[in-house]
């Protein structure tokens, strides 16, 4: 069974599943034999108690009946124990002379073994295997043995194999019809009665075998077409997509079985895969991009450095190169960042947030270290309710940190930041103003961009590496969630946040 099971085609592993259990019907032909042998063993027991009923009977009646053993013919007939089909009766004297035959009254009968008939001759040599094993009836027709046995008192049963591969039954018993004389019964099945009757349910078997094959291979090729194939033709399409990196996956949208679902599911994710090589390229190009402006201009400053000897020139250069170590220093770690990040929201292990403690111990945080500082009003707007909603925590405080940063890179000292945060029936929405010049018109589809950045002149140059805003995006959507930039009518910029509640 296991050897089955390491099939590698699922076609060939159907076709010989179904097999397998064709041949645990086929042994049916032993069940057959177990049959038989029951049946054996009833007819045994029926003939017991038929004989010894004949042997009452004839005690009975051989008193009006001349003794004479002429007249046994007489006295079968006048009780029509001759129209029986049940058994042949024969009796023998002490001589073992058959001195009657039920026989003679007869008819000769059909045999049904001499019928053509292909299937009954399959089923005769299929069943011949698990006949059991029996004494060959001797060309009398009965045995002297069992006979003899009787004459000294005891009743026999035994069964024997006929010419024909058929079964037998004898039945003997002694039969005394006065003090002087002692006969012995002899009752035996027709020929072929048992092995007819086994013969016919071998062959009703045998046709029902040759059904259930017929149906197996029709329903194994079936199978093979319906499941094999089209797995086939998925695994060679998406082992196309892996090796070249391009392709389609085969559609299979009339299907409406798991098959379909399973071709919808690789299209899905074959396209998933797609988008994400494409995405890596992107990224990968950006970062070269991004990385090779900095060494540029480090490379340049380093090589001027070298040759010039005016001290307030190499002061300056030295401040240039600096800049870009700061710079290149900011990318790496957020690149880094980024990088880990979309493995860590890959894995979906999200827990339970409460979105007012994120935004209570961001805006504890920026009026501690920095808005103080640049004299910046930080005000946060929230409900007592709990916010419930599903992510990681460390990553909603990022998007708030990098939206509250953002805006205090744009705000002018004696400004103010105001964060408000509600809730509707399905969503929670959490708001970031800021008061500064706002977004340029032509920016706003950008400003989520990786690597895009617009800063005021005088703010430092370096300090940011345009992948902030691209990051929280980032975050909002592993959570389902919408993220937005508008201008404020009055001055500044909105970002609003729209996350799922919890159910």
């Amino acid at each position: 069974m296991l050897n089955i099971l390491k099939i590698e085609s699922l076609g060939a592993r159907i076709i010989a599943i179904n097999l397998i259990g064709l041949i645990f019907l086929g042994t049916g032909f032993l069940f057959v034999d177990k049959s038989q042998n029951n049946l054996i063993e009833a007819r045994k027991e029926a003939l017991i108690l038929q004989a010894n009923l004949i042997a009452f009977s004839f005690t009975l009646n051989a008193q009006s009946v001349n003794q004479d053993l002429n007249n046994i013919d007489n006295l079968f007939l006048t009780e029509n124990w001759t129209s029986t089909k049940i058994a042949r009766t024969q009796i023998f004297n002490e001589s073992l002379q058959e001195i009657f035959d039920s026989r003679d009254f007869e008819e000769e009968e059909l045999k049904e073994g001499n019928k053509k008939n292909p299937l009954l001759s399959i089923a005769r040599t299929l069943g011949a295997i698990f006949d059991r094993d029996a004494p060959i009836l001797p060309k009398e027709g009965y045995s002297i043995e069992d006979i003899k046995k009787s004459f000294a008192g005891t009743t026999t049963a035994s069964e024997y194999k006929l010419e024909n591969g058929g079964i037998t039954v004898h039945v003997s018993i002694p039969l005394r019809r006065n003090n002087l004389k002692k006969e012995v019964l002899l009752l035996s099945t027709n020929e072929g009665d048992i092995g007819r009757i086994i013969k016919e349910e071998r062959q009703r078997f045998f046709r029902a075998f040759l059904i259930a094959l017929s149906v197996s291979l029709f329903l194994s090729v079936s199978l093979s077409g319906t499941i094999a194939r089209p797995l086939n033709r998925l695994a060679k399409a998406a082992e196309g997509v892996s090796d070249a990196g391009v392709g389609e996956i085969p559609s299979m949208d009339n299907r409406k079985d798991e098959i379909g679902g399973l071709a919808k599911s690789v299209r899905r994710m074959t396209g998933a895969l797609q988008e994400r090589v494409k995405s890596v390229e992107a990224f990968a190009a950006d970062v070269a991009h991004e990385l090779k402006n900095p060494l540029t201009s480090l490379q340049s400053a380093i090589e001027t450095l070298q040759i010039s000897n005016v001290e307030e020139e190499r002061k300056q250069l030295t401040k240039i190169a600096f800049k870009d170590l700061k710079r290149l220093d900011r990318l790496i770690s957020d690149i880094a960042s980024s990088s880990r990040l979309e493995v860590e929201l890959a894995k979906g292990e999200f827990e339970e947030i409460d979105i007012r403690d994120v935004l209570e111990s961001v805006v504890e945080v920026t009026k501690t270290n920095i808005s103080k500082k640049l004299e910046i009003n930080v005000r946060l707007n929230i409900p007592k309710d709990e916010i419930k909603v599903l992510g990681i925590g460390d990553r909603i405080a990022q998007v708030f940190y990098n939206l509250v940063d953002n805006a205090l890179s744009f705000s002018k000292p004696g400004s103010s930041i105001e964060i408000n945060a509600w809730t509707t029936k399905n969503e929670a929405i959490i708001e970031v103003k800021d008061q500064g010049p706002g977004i340029p018109k032509e920016n706003l589809g950008r400003i989520f961009e990786r690597f895009y950045t617009f800063r005021p002149e005088e703010k430092s140059f370096g300090n940011n590496s345009g992948l902030g805003l691209s990051i929280c995006k980032q975050i909002i959507k592993s959570l389902n969630g919408t993220i937005i930039a508008t201008n404020r009518e009055e001055g500044g910029a909105t970002f609003t946040i729209m996350l799922p509640l919890k159910d």
